[in-house]
Formats: structure tokens, C-alpha cells, sequence
């Protein structure tokens, strides 16, 4: 082997090249980032559109459909989802994970420049937009004081969160709890009457006689200048002499009018932290920030910030994404760490011996950091999947110098030469550390062939797994035999002392049991009789697991988090105004602060984390956000706690209240996300709540609600068509007035300092809606004459909403499930419960979405990755063992490896994620490696001449310690991440357990089984080989 040949002849310098990457790797450590998942790109396009006064009817009529039948024939479109609004249309394109998203934004501003004619005349040109889902909010900031509530906002909004916005990384700052400072034209109804005008003749005063504009250049003598045309105001108060109208020989002065002030606009979202009023700042970061390091900035930052606030005002930093984060890395770490020392333990036991102790213990720290510095070469960073393939690999290195150790330990006992003993060990089982680190690696690259959204977010696990293996290698035959070669001695050598004593007296009966353990393995393996009910009895074994715990097991993205957040989603009847919704959220808000370990309540009113097909704003709705304190520093679990928040809102009546935790792709986390998708809106909401009614009753169902929501009531305001022809009066002209005289229409821009406020054209609010009826028009003689003469008004309502899927109308069915239980397992239930009851009335269909769908893909991906890991393997097995028959053996160790880990998963009620799924992949290139090294020297047996039967007994006696060895270090170093309980401990729990599991029981049936069914089938010698062992033996 070059490898050992070099680093035995020339230790220092493989020593200085050691050195070196030891020094890049402890700088990596410095300067690796850190995050909880790696970033996944996922190609969407949003199309958004406004046409201002049309119900959401007219917008999926006239806007959504025709902006839909355009991009619908886009390549790599995988999905079209719209939800038409009042006043506006917004269609999320979402395209495979190959596009890019960029190619795919101009196919669809293509597309749309083809029927921009065909939109309505009203409707504004469509924006489109890219999202990126990585760009989420990751800390929120609180601003409160004794100023007023409007002076908080605003310094805020143009102040504080500018602050925010110049850090490197951050994206956008949101802001709520309040609105914008702008100029209010109030227009006094009788007086605007009595001078025969409308709000539309002030609009347009205001739009004529507010501009600025360039005018040109001129020179003279060598000179220019510059025109400019300069018709602002500079100060506010000074708008009121502007002159609207001059009539009858009389000047209609905007200050006879009405009034001109400050004001703020009309405030539909409002913030509360711990009782008190204020305005939240939501700080998101650019798709491509590192949270850790973004918001250890954002925090420096808002120190900066602090001390510069005007007096009364005060910051507080509510929470941040990058505590959970840093905790759960560290946690994470210090699995790693406690897997180094078990298999440190696990070394000492079996060898008593202190020095190849010290030589374990630090070949597998320096295996790890230098596995970090080729991670940073790679791109890659400190993460879930990362952490765990590190965490998983910990036992497999220690194989691999273990193999090597105990090699180089047995030739110190015959040759004098340390450095040749350490050269001759390496090379001689290069071949099964080969083997063995190869079927880890193979079995990887099957993740990269993953079309689905988990082979993006597990490439990363793929990478880690690869530089891991490759550099324990490089380890395995560099660092080891020169650690060998230089601390190790004979076991002849050695000082005569208790502690030598004991270890000899262990070591000897260590022996003793190998030797009666292969003693008993013979006896069995002589008569059929005994050999036979042996692996019958495994083969019963196996499909009995399969039956009866695989039929237990169910599918699931992934395990629910302690993140320490509850978000409780609101919503009211649609006819609620922001400050009864206000009382209501508050309310409810006092009967959660009873709970305890609270560090922060946040509600907002007006807005809410969603999921598609669910609004988002709304005066009607608001979400309250409970921070609790971390899972170490607490004794329940956020489940349960999740669970009597349910319980204790459940008597809320008149209203839709949902609890969840937060999910991956942040917001609310729904796992139950069905489509129910039909023609008609009224059949559609009736067999949407039929098939909720019947599926709430499914066992493990919680939370079940669906996106029918009641209407809206409006007033609308019918035109008169032929009483406006006779006054001239379009109806274009009257739905100004009106829009103006409610609403308020932005007529021009007031400019003072570096700040631009609209200036809103309004009548001053009045309460009632009769008053719509009495709006005072001019009429053909000159006197005023009310709206009810030129327009019917009437009482009528509306929907919230009209959301389509693929070009359907759809109704979402939403909910959570229970612990113990499973998506897939919900899902297959819905699917019997809607067949017996025959719900789905004919041409409408159920089907999966979100995470519900990602699912299905991931486990179709997964079930084609494992099939392909272990044909890669097979072909690996075959190619270093230069044989075929023995890599069939060797696979004989997949099913017990899957008794062990099918069994895990169901004593301790996990649930089969695509982390429990990567750990049985992974798990493909693990349990081979004690029968590898049992088939090699088998096969080193079998070319000297001994007969297959004994070669098989004897190598199973020859490589029982470190076989054993290689299963207990394998096995227990991954114990730390199936009993870990710290921060984000939930999903590595699921992928330890069945790691651990897989590994010892497949171990374990490896020594008991396998050389049971090889000699099985093998049969006794018919003739035994020459004493010189050149005749071959025939079998």
C-alpha cells in the first residue's frame, strides 16, 4: 500500500503534511458557517395583479384564467396556484427543481406580453417576481414608549428599520403595527356641496397644480442651466390656499373646503408584546445570508441603535432563529464528542492497552478536523444533515483504525522492526479498510440521483459522508501505523505490572470466550439438524418484523421540533373591524399568559403566518406567538403544551382557532394539507365541510379545519346608466367620487427633507353606512342632488377568496396530527373514509399537497436510491473481492440489518422520516463491513487450501475480537444521537436509534447466522487437502 509505504519510510514528511491540514482544519472550525438546514433553492414565480374595485369574481374571470392559460405551457412548470382577491390576482408559479428560476421568469413575462391587451382596462400591468423561500424572517424587534402610537411607526419605519436594512445579508424589514405618515385633504361635505364640487374636482386641482418637472437646458457664454418647472409646496399648511375652483366670480380656496394635516393612513394591523402596544420589526435576510453570522451583526447592530433612541422609546429584542440554531449545532457536537470517547471506551476494553487508546483517541479528532477544512473547500456547512453524517461516521472510523491496530499489533509479536511491523499490518488489510470505507461512500451517491427536494437537502449529508470516509482513510494508513510504530510494543515487551497482569488475565479470557463462542459455532454448524432450525429461525425472525413492526411503521417528513414557539392563528368573523378584532386577540391572549415558562407573548392584529390558500391579512384575523424558555431549561414537552393550549381554546366560539409549532419552510406547520378541487364554488364548500366532518373522526386527526370561509358583507353601489347620461356624468367619474369620498384617492406628493408623504383627497369620516346614499352630487341645475338619485345601493356579500390549483377551483383541507401517529397512516384513512362514504360528488377529486405531496415523492425517490445503493454496493463488493459469490454473503447482512432497525422504529414509536430513511441507506454501506472483514480472511483461507467449510469457522475465530470490536464500535458510537435530549435532538433521535439498532443486530446476526447459512449450504468436505496444502479441496 503507497499510503503506509510512505508513511513509514518517510514519517515526517507525511507528518508535516498531517500537520498542516490539522491547521487548516482548526481554521476552518473558526470560520465554517453554521445553520440548522441547507439552503434549498425551490424555483417559484409570482405573478401579481390589480385592478382596483373588482370582487374576486371578476378577478378570476377576468385576470387570474387568462394569466393562467398563458404560462400554462411553460417547460418545467410544475404547478399554478392563484387566489383571487378583491382588487387583486396573485398567481405563484412553481417550477421543477432543475429550472432556473431566473430562465423561467422571463418565459412568463414573455408569455404575459401577449395578453396584456386582453386585461381589463382598470387592471394595472402585472409585476412579476421571484421568490425565494429562503428569505425568511429571522429575528423580531419590538419598538414601544410613551409617544404616541403614530410617532412610533413612523420613527420606526424611517428610522430604526433603515438602521436594520443597511446590515450586509438582510433582505427586508417589515414593519407592523401601525401605517404611514401622509398630507389628509378633509373635505367638508356641506361645504364642498354648497360650491357644487366633488372630490374628484379637488383630485384633479391637486394633480394640476402640484408637480415638479424639468424644463430643459440653456447656455450663455460658456455656461448651462439647468430649468426647472418648481409648483410644491414647502410647507404643508400652505396647501390650503391653493385654489380648487373659481365660480360665479368667487375663489374656491382648498382651505374652505376642508382641512389639510397630518395624519397617518388608515391603520389596519396593529402589534402587542406582553400587553403593551407597540410596533414590531420583522427582520428577514437575503436567500443567501448565513442566519448564525447575520444575526450575531443584526444584534451588534441593534446595540448600536439602542442608546440613540429619542427619550421614552424603547427597544426590545423579542427572539432570533439563530439561538435554536447554535444550541442545536452544539448539541449536536457534543454527540460527535461523546462518540469519540465511547469508542475510545470500547477500544480500551477489548485491548487493555493505553496506548492504542491514546493512538484511537487521536486519529478520530483529527480525522474530524480535517474533515472540516475539505467541507469549507467543498462549500459546505455546519448543519443537520452535516453534523449527523459526522455524527453517524464517528463509530465507522474508529473501524477502520481498529482493523488497522489490531493488525500492526499482531505483527509487533513476530517482527523486531516497528516500522516494517506497522508497513506490513497497514498494507495487509488495505484491502477490507477499502471495502469497508467504499461501500460507505457508494451507497451516497444514489442521494445525488434524487430528483425530489429531500435529495437537495440531504446532498449535503452525501458530501459530508464522502470527505468523512476519504480522510479516515488517508488517517488510516498515515497517522496510524506512524502512531503504531512509535508508541506501540509487544505484548511480550510490555512491564511486568498489576496493571499488565490484569490485562493479560482479561485478554486471555477474552480468548477463551472467542474460542468457545467458535467452538459452539462448529458444533452447530456439523449437523444440519442444529444449523438448519438456526436459520430457519432467523428467516422467521425477519418476516415477522417485516409483519408486525413494519405494519406499525408510517411515513413523515419530519419529527416535530422543540422549537420553543407556538404560533395560535385567529380568525373572525369577516365583519369585524381592526379594534374588535383587537379586544377579541387580547382576550384570548390573557388566558394563554397563564401558562408558564413564558419569556414573550406577541400578537398581531390584522396579519398572520399562512399557508397557501389561506389569507394572510385581514383586519378580521391576527396570530399570537408564544416564546417559551428552551427545552433544557424546562421540564414538559412543547407537544403536550401544544396540546392543552388546543384543549383550552376549544370553547372559543365564533371564530377559527389553529395551534402549531413552526415549520421548516417556516410559518405554520400543517402535516395534514389535502386539495379538494371541483367546478362549483357552493358544491365545493359543501363537500369540503362534509369530508371534514368525516375526517375529524379518524383517529389521530387534530385541528381539522378547511378554507371555506363565510362572506364578507359589502355595500354595493349599482349605476343608474341612463339618469348619468341625461346628467353626462360616466360612470368612470361617479366611481371616483365615491372611491374618494370612502376611501380617499392619492392626488399628489408633499416633499419635505428627504421624505415624500401622499397627499389623500377625503371627506372626513363619518360613521354609518347610510351616508353612502346621501354623498351629494352636482346636479344638472346646479344644486346638489344625493347618489341614491344617480345609483342603487345595496346590501350584498361577497367571498374572501377564490383560490384555484392547476387552473381548478380548490378547497383546502388542513389539520395537524397526533403523536404516535403518522402522515402516511392519516392519509391511507382519509382515502377509506371518503371511499365508504362515497363524499366526492362526480368530476371532483382529493388530492395530496405541500408537505403531503413532498412526501410521496420522497419516499418513491428513496425506495429507487435503496435499490440503487445496493446494487452499487454488490458491484463494489465484487470488484474489491475480485469475486461473486462472497459479495451475495456479504448482502445476506441487509435484512438483519433491517430486523433491527424496523424493530427500533416501532418499540419507540418513531415514524419513518427522510432522516430515518437516510439512516437505512446509509446503513447498506455500514453493516457489510464485520462480514467483509469475515469473507476476506475467508477468502485468504480458501487460496491457501483449506476447505471452504473450514476457512468460513476459522476465519470467524481468527477475526472474532475485532469483528466484535468493529460492531460495538460501530453500534455504540452512534448511541450518543439516539439518547440525545438536546436542542433539535428530535430527528437525530429517530436516525440514531435505527442506526444503532441496525448496526448491533445485524452485527450480532452476522457472528451467529451468516457463517451458519454459509456452512449450510456449503456441505461437509469430501476430501481434505494435502499437508503441504497444494491440492486443492474439494467441497
Amino acid at each position: 500500500m503507497f499510503l503506509a509505504t510512505a508513511s513509514t519510510k518517510r514519517p515526517i514528511a507525511i507528518g508535516c503534511l498531517l500537520i498542516a491540514l490539522i491547521g487548516l482544519g482548526l481554521n476552518a472550525l473558526r470560520k465554517i458557517p453554521i445553520e440548522n438546514m441547507p439552503a434549498v433553492d425551490i424555483p417559484y414565480v409570482a405573478v401579481l395583479t390589480t385592478w382596483v374595485g373588482a370582487s374576486p369574481e371578476d378577478i378570476e374571470k377576468d385576470v387570474t384564467k387568462p394569466i393562467e392559460d398563458a404560462v400554462s405551457g411553460i417547460d418545467g412548470l410544475k404547478h399554478i396556484e392563484s387566489s383571487s382577491m378583491d382588487n387583486v390576482s396573485q398567481v405563484i408559479l412553481e417550477f421543477n427543481l432543475a429550472v432556473d428560476v431566473d430562465v423561467a421568469a422571463q418565459d412568463v413575462r414573455e408569455k404575459l406580453d401577449f395578453i396584456l391587451s386582453k386585461l381589463p382596462e382598470g387592471a394595472d400591468r402585472p409585476a412579476i417576481m421571484k421568490i425565494n423561500i429562503n428569505a425568511s424572517p429571522i429575528a423580531n424587534v419590538f419598538l414601544s414608549g410613551d409617544a404616541p402610537l403614530d410617532d412610533l411607526y413612523d420613527y420606526a419605519d424611517n428610522v430604526v428599520a433603515d438602521r436594520f436594512a443597511t446590515v450586509p445579508g438582510v433582505g427586508e424589514v417589515q414593519v407592523i403595527g401601525g401605517n404611514e405618515r401622509e398630507v389628509w385633504v378633509e373635505l367638508d361635505r356641506a361645504a364642498l356641496a354648497a360650491a357644487r364640487l366633488t372630490t374628484a374636482d379637488v383630485v384633479g386641482a391637486l394633480q394640476g397644480n402640484i408637480l415638479n418637472l424639468p424644463g430643459g437646458r440653456i447656455r450663455e457664454e460658456g455656461s448651462e442651466y439647468f430649468i426647472r418647472f418648481d409648483a410644491e409646496y414647502e410647507n404643508a399648511a400652505e396647501i390650503a390656499n391653493l385654489e380648487v375652483a373659481s365660480r360665479d366670480g368667487v375663489r374656491r380656496r382648498l382651505g374652505d373646503l376642508g382641512t389639510v394635516r397630518f395624519a397617518t393612513e388608515e391603520v389596519r394591523q396593529r402589534a402587542i408584546l406582553d400587553g403593551k402596544q407597540g410596533v414590531v420589526l420583522k427582520i428577514i435576510k437575503k436567500a443567501d445570508a448565513n442566519i448564525v453570522a447575520l444575526v450575531r451583526e443584526i444584534q451588534k447592530r441593534y446595540e448600536q441603535i439602542r442608546p440613540t433612541l429619542p427619550g421614552g422609546m424603547e427597544l426590545t429584542w423579542i427572539s432570533d432563529e439563530s439561538t435554536t440554531i447554535r444550541e442545536s449545532v452544539a448539541s449536536a457536537v457534543s454527540a460527535v464528542w461523546q462518540a469519540v470517547l465511547i469508542c475510545a471506551i470500547v477500544l480500551f476494553v477489548f485491548l487493555v492497552n493505553f496506548r492504542t487508546t491514546l493512538i484511537v483517541a487521536i486519529t478520530m479528532p483529527v480525522t474530524i478536523v480535517i474533515t472540516l477544512f475539505f467541507m469549507q473547500v467543498a462549500g459546505q456547512t455546519l448543519n443537520m444533515p452535516t453534523l449527523m453524517a459526522i455524527g453517524l461516521s464517528t463509530g465507522v472510523l474508529v473501524s477502520n483504525s481498529i482493523v488497522v491496530l489490531e493488525n500492526i499489533f499482531e505483527k509487533f509479536e513476530t517482527m523486531d522492526d516497528h516500522w516494517e511491523a506497522a508497513r506490513v499490518g497497514t498494507s495487509e488489510v488495505a484491502i477490507a479498510v477499502l471495502a469497508s470505507a467504499g461501500t460507505n461512500v457508494i451507497v451516497m451517491f444514489p442521494i445525488a440521483m434524487m430528483s425530489s427536494l429531500a435529495g437537495r437537502m440531504l446532498a449535503p449529508f452525501a458530501v459530508a459522508t464522502l470527505i468523512v470516509n476519504a480522510v479516515s482513510i488517508l488517517i488510516s494508513f498515515t497517522l496510524t501505523p506512524i502512531l503504531s510504530a512509535l508508541l506501540l510494543e509487544p505484548a511480550s515487551k510490555r512491564r511486568d505490572n498489576a496493571f499488565t497482569h490484569f490485562g493479560q488475565r482479561w485478554s486471555g479470557g477474552f480468548d477463551r470466550f472467542g474460542r468457545g463462542f467458535t467452538g459452539l459455532m462448529r458444533r452447530i454448524a456439523s449437523k444440519k439438524r442444529y444449523n438448519l432450525p438456526v436459520v430457519l429461525g432467523f428467516v422467521a425472525l425477519f418476516f415477522f418484523t417485516m409483519k408486525v413492526g413494519g405494519g406499525r411503521l408510517g411515513f413523515s417528513f419530519f419529527e416535530t421540533a422543540d422549537e420553543a414557539r407556538v404560533f395560535v392563528r385567529v380568525e373572525l368573523p369577516p365583519y369585524y373591524d381592526l379594534e374588535k378584532t383587537v379586544a377579541r386577540i387580547e382576550k384570548i391572549q390573557a388566558r394563554l399568559a397563564e401558562f408558564s415558562d413564558l419569556e414573550h407573548v406577541l400578537t398581531t392584529a390584522g396579519k398572520a403566518e399562512s399557508t397557501s390558500g389561506q389569507a394572510s391579512e385581514g383586519v378580521y384575523m391576527g396570530q399570537i406567538e408564544l416564546f417559551f424558555k428552551s427545552k433544557i431549561e424546562r421540564d414538559w414537552a412543547l407537544l403536550d403544551r401544544l396540546s392543552e393550549i388546543r384543549a383550552l381554546l376549544r370553547d372559543e366560539t365564533d371564530c377559527i382557532i389553529s395551534a402549531s409549532v413552526p415549520g421548516r419552510m417556516g410559518g405554520q406547520n400543517f402535516q395534514i394539507d389535502q386539495n379538494l378541487v371541483g367546478d362549483d364554488l357552493e358544491v365545493l364548500d359543501a363537500t369540503a365541510l362534509a369530508v371534514a366532518a368525516a375526517v375529524r373522526d379518524i383517529p389521530g386527526v387534530d385541528q381539522l379545519q378547511t378554507t371555506v370561509r363565510d362572506t364578507k358583507p359589502e355595500i354595493r353601489v349599482l349605476p343608474k346608466r341612463t339618469v348619468l347620461a341625461d346628467l353626462g356624468l360616466p360612470a368612470a367619474r361617479l366611481a371616483a367620487i365615491v372611491r374618494g369620498n370612502v376611501e380617499g384617492i392619492e392626488a399628489a406628493d408633499f416633499k419635505r427633507g428627504d421624505r415624500t408623504y401622499d397627499i389623500r383627497v377625503k371627506l372626513a369620516e363619518q360613521g354609518g353606512k347610510d351616508q353612502i346614499r346621501q354623498f351629494l352630487l352636482p346636479g344638472a341645475d346646479g344644486r346638489p342632488i344625493p347618489l341614491e338619485t344617480v345609483a342603487d345601493v345595496v346590501d350584498a356579500r361577497a367571498k374572501i377568496q377564490i383560490y384555484r390549483v392547476d387552473k381548478q377551483r380548490t378547497v383546502k383541507i388542513l389539520g395537524d396530527i397526533q403523536e404516535g401517529y403518522t402522515m402516511s397512516g392519516i392519509g391511507t384513512d382519509m382515502e377509506r373514509v371518503l371511499a365508504e362514504k362515497a363524499l366526492l360528488p362526480a368530476g371532483y377529486s382529493f388530492t395530496s399537497s405541500g408537505m403531503s405531496e413532498m412526501l410521496g415523492e420522497v419516499v418513491a425517490d428513496f425506495g429507487e436510491a435503496i435499490l440503487l445503493a445496493t446494487f452499487l454496493t454488490l458491484l463494489t463488493l465484487a470488484a474489491i473481492l475480485e469475486s461473486w459469490s462472497r459479495p451475495g454473503l456479504v448482502l445476506l447482512t441487509l435484512p438483519m440489518g433491517l430486523i433491527g432497525v424496523v424493530g427500533s422504529l416501532a418499540i419507540g414509536q418513531f415514524a419513518l422520516t427522510i432522516f430515518a430513511l437516510l439512516g437505512i441507506l446509509m446503513l447498506i454501506g455500514i453493516v457489510v463491513n464485520p462480514a467483509i472483514l469475515i469473507v476476506d480472511k475467508m477468502a485468504q483461507h480458501i487460496r491457501e487450501g483449506t476447505c471452504r467449510r473450514e476457512a468460513m469457522l476459522t476465519a470467524m475465530a481468527e477475526q472474532f475480537r475485532p469483528v466484535l470490536m468493529v460492531i460495538l464500535a460501530s453500534g455504540l458510537g452512534m448511541l450518543p444521537m439516539a439518547v440525545s435530549r438536546g436542542i433539535g435532538s428530535e430527528n437525530r433521535a429517530g436516525i440514531g436509534t435505527a442506526s444503532v439498532a441496525g448496526v448491533l443486530v445485524a452485527g450480532a446476526l452476522t457472528m451467529l447466522v451468516l457463517p451458519l447459512i454459509y456452512t449450510l449450504f456449503t456441505g461437509k468436505p469430501k476430501a481434505t487437502h494435502s499437508e503441504d496444502a497444494k491440492g486443492p479441496c474439494q467441497d
